[in-house]
């Protein structure tokens, strides 16, 4: 599959938002004063990863996503093509999702939860096993079918009034 520069470049923003964390824990050891560490570590770690995903996004469009799950679903062993999800793949698909959104939201409402010793000292392992657990949800289990879904939620359409009788 052949990808185009824009695509390419939108790819870049995003696994530069993958990476920029990692300057975060870098520029301390720079010897910058105290705020312009503060500032610098704080965009590395909240802002500056969200605005390269979203640019990236935007630039790498339909043409990029689809180069990225022919790539995750080459890893996984699975057709590249696009292939129906059989019924037990798709169910344990959504729930991946749902325990996800769950572990997702529930800081907010309980932020006691992640004081327990366990979940404080495994934190990070288990935000990183929630996001894989989506992203395999999502592209691995849900098939086309999941990846179709997701995809009408965001497409905006036409809204047709019911006839007057």
């Amino acid at each position: 599959m052949k990808t185009s520069l824009k695509s390419k470049i939108g790819l870049g923003f995003i696994i530069l938002g993958f990476i920029c964390p990692v300057f975060g824990l870098i520029v301390p050891l720079l010897g910058f004063s105290s705020t312009v560490t503060a500032a610098l570590v704080t965009f590395f770690l909240v802002g500056g990863p969200e605005i390269l995903f979203v640019l990236g996004g935007i630039l790498a469009g339909k043409e990029g996503i689809q180069l990225v799950k022919g790539k995750v679903k080459k890893l996984f062993g699975l057709p590249e093509e696009n292939y129906p999800a059989t019924s037990a793949q798709y169910k344990l698909g959504v729930v991946c999702i749902v325990i996800w959104f769950i572990l997702l939201v529930i800081p907010g409402y309980i932020p006691n939860l992640f004081e327990m010793p366990f979940i404080r000292e495994n934190l990070l392992y288990l935000s990183i096993g929630t996001d894989i657990m989506f992203i395999v949800g999502v592209f691995v289990l849900g098939g086309n079918q999941m990846i179709t879904k997701i995809g009408d939620v965001i497409k905006w359409q036409p809204w047709q009034l019911p006839l007057k009788k």
